[in-house]
C-alpha cells in the first residue's frame, strides 16, 4: 500500500492497465462515471489504497457523454438478456529494460498478455444497471518468476425515482499483482538501501473490494449529494529471494498483515448550479483508514470547495476540481497528524474537434512502514512493539500527484498521445528524516483504428524514481532508498464486438 506498497514503478501493472490501453470500456474506478476517451495517467502509478469516493453530482438525465468526440470507434454489441453486451480481447507484448526496478544490474524481458473483458449495460426508463470484468494472463520470456494472472469483476446501477433525485451505486472484486519497485519499504544490502519488492521471489498478489452509493437530489439550482465508499485489501506474504545474490534476508519471509484492511469514506456536497452544466459546491468529507496493525490506524475529514462541470449537449468540459484543507489524525506515536491542504481535480476538454485534453491529480493523507523489523514469527514486518521502538520505521505521508496528457486525432483513424504524470510522497516526522520520494514520468502513444472493431496500438513510458532525504544518524535507522529508471514499450491488438 502507499503508503505501504505502492505502485511507484509499474507501467503495465494494476488492474486498469491494459484495458486503458486499449479503447474496450471498462475500468476499476466504480465511484466515476462514464468512460473516458483517452488512456488514463496514472495506470504506472495508482495504489490499491487510494481513499474511495462515492460518486458524488448532480442529477442528471444524461447517460452518455454526448459531446466528447467519437473518434475511437463504437460497436454496436449484442442483445442479451434485455441489454446490450459487447465483448473484447486485447493482447499484446511488452518490452521492460530494468524489470526488477533495480539500481544497479538492470535486467530486461518481454513479457505477452491476453486479456479477454466484457461489459454488459441494460437501461431503462428510469434505470440503468452495468456488468463488467475481464481476465488477463501475462507470461514473461526470461523470468517466470514475474508470470501472473489478474482479473476484476464489477456491476453498477442508477436508478431515479423521480426527475430530481438519483441512487448510484457499485460494487467491484479486483485480483492484481504489484510491481517491482512498488514498495517505500527500503533494507540495507551491499548493493545499499533497495527497496524491500525489488528483492522477492515473486511480485506481491492482492485481493481487493471496492463499493460505493451515493443519493443525489436537485432543487431547482441547487443541488446535494450524500455519499458513503468503502475499500477492503488483502495481501499475499511474500518471500525475499535471491535476485541481488544470496544475503542474509535470502529466503525470509515478509508478513504484510499490518497493510492488510479497510478505508471507510462519507461525503456530503452542496452545490450550485451558476450557468449551463455548470455548479459550484462546497464537501464535507470523513474517513477512517483501519489496518491489521492499529499503530496505522486514523481518521480524519477534509473542507473544500470547488467548480463541477456536468456532461450534456454542448459540453467541452466534464469533471471537476476542488481545494481545500485536510486533517488525518493517528493511533501510532511515531505518526504524525497530517494538517495541510489538499485538492483533487479530474477534467476532460475537447480543446478542438480533433484535440482532446485530460487533467488529473490529488493529495491525501496516507501511511507508511519505512523499514520492517523481525517479529517473533521470524518473518520481517511492523507491529505496535517494533514501531514504538523504531525497530520498524512507521510514519504517516503526504501523498501528491498531477498529470496530463493531450490527444490529436492527425488523421481520420490515427490518433497520437502525449503527457506526463508527477508523484510525490513525502513522510512525516522526525523518524522519517526528511525523506521525499519523486516520480516523473512522461508517456507517450499511437493509436491506429484498423477496423471499426480493431485498434493497434503503441504506447511508452518512462518511469525515473528518486528519493531525498532519510539519512539517519546512529542509532537510528536511516530509510533513505536509491533511485531507478525504466522504459517500457509496449504493442498491442484490441478487438471488440
Amino acid at each position: 500500500m502507499r503508503g505501504f506498497l505502492t505502485l511507484v514503478a509499474a507501467v503495465l501493472v494494476g488492474t486498469p492497465a491494459f484495458a486503458q490501453l486499449g479503447t474496450f470500456p471498462s475500468g476499476t474506478d466504480i465511484w466515476q462515471t462514464g468512460t473516458g476517451a483517452v488512456p488514463g495517467l496514472f495506470v504506472a502509478r495508482q495504489s490499491p489504497n487510494l481513499a474511495p469516493a462515492a460518486p458524488a453530482q448532480p442529477v442528471s438525465n444524461q447517460s452518455t457523454p454526448t459531446s466528447w468526440p467519437s473518434w475511437y470507434p463504437q460497436v454496436p454489441g449484442t442483445p442479451v438478456a434485455g441489454g446490450t453486451l459487447v465483448t473484447g480481447i486485447t493482447v499484446g507484448a511488452f518490452y521492460d529494460d530494468n524489470i526488477f526496478a533495480t539500481n544497479t544490474n538492470r535486467l530486461h524481458d518481454w513479457a505477452f498478455f491476453a486479456r479477454p473483458e466484457f461489459t454488459w449495460v441494460k437501461q431503462g426508463q428510469n434505470y440503468t444497471v452495468a456488468t463488467d470484468g475481464f481476465v488477463e494472463g501475462r507470461e514473461y520470456a526470461r523470468f517466470s518468476s514475474e508470470n501472473q494472472i489478474n482479473g476484476s469483476l464489477g456491476a453498477s446501477f442508477t436508478v431515479m425515482p423521480d426527475n430530481n433525485t438519483q441512487v448510484v451505486g457499485g460494487a467491484r472484486y479486483i485480483h492484481s499483482n504489484l510491481s517491482r519497485g512498488a514498495s517505500e519499504t527500503v533494507v540495507t544490502t551491499a548493493a545499499g538501501s533497495q527497496l524491500l519488492s525489488t528483492l522477492f521471489t515473486h511480485p506481491v498478489a492482492y485481493d481487493e473490494g471496492l463499493e460505493s452509493i451515493a443519493l443525489n437530489k436537485r432543487y431547482g439550482n441547487w443541488w446535494s449529494s450524500l455519499g458513503a465508499a468503502g475499500l477492503e485489501i488483502e495481501y499475499q506474504n511474500p518471500t525475499i529471494g535471491s535476485i541481488s545474490g544470496v544475503t542474509p534476508l535470502t529466503g525470509t519471509s515478509v508478513d504484510l498483515g499490518y497493510a492488510d484492511g479497510a478505508i471507510g469514506a462519507i461525503n456530503g456536497r452542496l452545490g450550485y448550479v451558476i450557468m449551463p452544466l455548470t455548479s459550484v459546491f462546497a464537501e464535507v468529507a470523513g474517513n477512517t483508514r483501519d489496518w491489521g496493525v492499529s499503530y496505522f490506524n486514523s481518521n480524519g475529514y477534509r473542507l473544500v470547495a470547488g467548480l463541477l462541470f456536468e456532461q450534456g449537449p454542448g459540453a467541452r468540459l466534464k469533471g471537476e476540481f476542488w481545494g481545500g484543507y485536510m486533517n488525518q489524525m493517528y493511533n501510532g506515536t511515531t505518526m504524525s497528524t497530517v494538517s495541510s491542504w489538499t485538492y483533487g481535480v479530474s477534467l476532460a476538454v475537447i480543446v478542438t474537434d480533433n484535440v482532446t485534453a485530460v487533467v488529473e491529480g490529488r493529495r491525501e493523507a496516507k501511511e507508511a512502514a519505512l523499514g520492517l523489523a523481525l517479529l517473533p514469527s521470524g518473518a520481517l514486518g511492523a507491529s505496535a512493539a517494533t514501531c514504538n521502538i523504531d525497530a520498524a520505521v512507521c510514519v504517516s505521508a503526504i501523498e501528491s500527484s498531477i498529470g496530463g496528457r493531450v490527444d490529436y486525432r492527425i488523421a481520420r483513424n490515427v490518433v497520437v498521445g502525449g503527457g506526463v504524470t508527477y508523484l510525490e510522497d513525502d513522510y512525516q516526522g522526525a523518524l522519517a528524516f526528511g525523506r521525499v520520494d519523486r516520480t516523473l514520468s512522461p508517456l507517450a502513444s499511437v493509436k491506429y483504428f484498423a477496423t471499426p472493431n480493431i485498434t493497434l496500438g503503441f504506447d511508452y513510458r518512462n518511469v525515473a524514481f528518486s528519493s531525498g532525504g532519510g539519512l539517519a544518524p546512529p542509532p537510528f535507522t536511516s530509510v533513505g532508498a536509491v533511485p531507478y529508471a525504466r522504459n517500457i514499450y509496449l504493442f498491442s491488438m484490441n478487438a471488440r464486438w
